[in-house]
């Protein structure tokens, strides 16, 4: 018997379809992501970054960190040998604002393509930006105001509309530059840079979508300090005034004090200051509407760049959740005929609230291989965290919630608090009657694709009717009157079934 290493093994098999990789060499991180799933809406399934601090001396030396050049090479060596390993078809390898601004970072790149067998692109100050922002638009193709990216080097701004792409700059004010700036000179010093800026006008009373590290962790302290109930940061949102108020405060903590603030990351402690005061002066001079943390950014925005038209047109939400129950559910195709029947339950919906629809109609059986006992409360978890863009925090809770009740019927008790918590009284009396619509569903169908097409739900006045013609009345039974009796009341409507037995 004879045996192989690791190095002359072929990729491995994978039920995941086809991988692709981003390396991002910035200011203070290098990171790999590997994406797999539908194109419009990759899934990480590989997601490590290395703070090397490249860009920590740059300021007062002009050059790159050495000890930060040694771990960076040692860093991006082991990614390239993993992505390779893993199978990864295609790998991006990006450098930002340290490498390109650095007196040796062409030097240094030079030598990252020798030892590490890759090819990288710096990236421009413009480039950076319009990555950036395509990595927000493509989770949230509706985004309109102003999108900033801050990295340890720089900052980058970006003005959109209607998800179009219409103004951007790249600002030295990443937390490694400022640390140089006398304590004493810092709110001068960012103030003048962002004055510099002749359309941030423009943007008032708009609002900010923010991306990189600092200002995520940002979002995490206030998460915990407000006890909020999903912990998920992309689409969390923060009035502008409340945010401006928990930048002031975090900007004046010293690192002591900070240490003791819940879901601080210890990595953070030094340059968080100097990301909560960027981000005050932001607002200052901005007065966004609400702050909105994206999860998506420049890895996200490379990938977002290589699709084609049709492709970025998909809606992200909907590609994951076909992805999704295709993988999950026991016949993927049911969701659209899902849809289709309850439909007239919810005469004149917004366009926002019929895809919330659609997405839970695909995703009511995702819970199917759970233990009975279990499927409702799984079931509502996997929906409600899942990793799915172009959707907010209360959009999650309904989706989840109406999946909930398809399987419990109901959406009450300690289970679902964490999505009622998120939504008004209103919108979970609509999750409820989804979900019970979609038990009524699944059990005149057993779940099977074709056969809803012979039943018919019209609620007038007072009256919920289920229409059946003659040749499906043997799918009727006690179930199926029980649990179309909870539905019309969750509508406060009487019930009845009539059989078509037209000839």
């Amino acid at each position: 018997m004879s045996s192989s290493s690791a190095s002359d093994r072929g990729p491995p098999s994978s039920n995941l379809g086809p991988l692709i990789g981003v390396v991002d060499i910035g200011s203070n991180s290098v990171r790999l992501v590997v994406f797999c799933g539908p194109p419009r809406a990759p899934t990480p399934v590989f997601n490590e970054k290395v703070l090397c601090g490249l860009g920590r001396k740059l300021t007062r030396t002009g050059r790159l960190d050495e000890q930060g050049m040694e771990l960076a090479q040692l860093t991006l060596r082991r990614f390239a040998s993993l992505a390779r390993r893993m199978g990864v078809a295609a790998l991006q390898v990006v450098a930002t604002a340290a490498i390109r601004e650095a007196e040796n970072g062409a030097e240094f790149v030079a030598e990252l393509e020798r030892s590490c067998g890759v090819t990288i692109a710096v990236l421009s100050g413009e480039d950076e930006a319009r990555y950036s922002a395509l990595g927000v638009i493509s989770g949230m193709p509706e985004a309109e105001g102003l999108i900033g990216d801050l990295g340890g080097g720089s900052l980058e701004l970006v003005r959109v509309e209607r998800g179009a792409v219409l103004d951007s700059v790249t600002l030295p004010l990443g937390p490694f530059r400022l640390a140089s700036v006398a304590a004493d000179r810092l709110k001068e010093h960012v103030d003048g840079l962002l004055k510099g800026v002749p359309w941030l006008g423009r943007t008032r009373g708009k609002p900010y979508f923010l991306v990189g590290g600092a200002w995520r962790a940002i979002a995490r302290i206030h998460m915990a300090q407000s006890a909020y109930s999903l912990r998920i940061i992309h689409n969390y949102r923060i009035p502008g005034r409340e945010a401006e108020d928990v930048a002031r405060l975090l900007s004046r903590q010293s690192r002591d004090s900070l240490v003791r603030l819940e879901a601080v990351p210890r990595r953070r402690l030094d340059t968080l200051p100097l990301a909560a005061l960027v981000m005050r002066r932001l607002i200052k001079a901005g007065q966004p509407s609400e702050l909105v943390f994206s999860a998506l950014g420049l890895r996200e925005g490379l990938h977002f760049a290589t699709l084609g038209e049709a492709e970025r047109k998909e809606d992200p939400l909907i590609a994951a959740c076909r992805d999704m129950a295709a993988r999950e559910s026991r016949f993927s195709e049911h969701g659209d005929e899902l849809a289709d029947f309850t439909a007239s339950l919810f005469a004149g919906e917004s366009s926002t609230d019929r895809r919330l629809r659609l997405a839970a109609s695909m995703l009511s059986d995702v819970g199917w291989r759970i233990n009975p006992d279990y499927r409702g409360e799984q079931a509502f978890r996997r929906v409600l965290r899942a990793p799915f863009v172009g959707i907010d925090h209360p959009g999650r809770a309904f989706v989840a919630l109406s999946v909930y009740a398809r399987y419990q019927g109901d959406i009450a008790g300690d289970a679902t608090l964490p999505g009622r918590q998120l939504i008004d009284d209103q919108t979970a009396r609509r999750a409820l009657t989804l979900g019970l619509a979609l038990r009524l569903a699944h059990t005149l169908s057993g779940g099977t694709p074709g056969l809803l097409q012979d039943f018919r739900l019209r609620p007038q006045d007072r009256l919920l009717t289920l229409d059946v013609p003659a040749s499906a009345e043997a799918l009727l039974g006690e179930v199926t009157e029980r649990r179309l009796q909870a539905l019309a009341a969750s509508r406060g409507l009487d019930h009845a079934i009539r059989i078509n037995r037209r000839r």
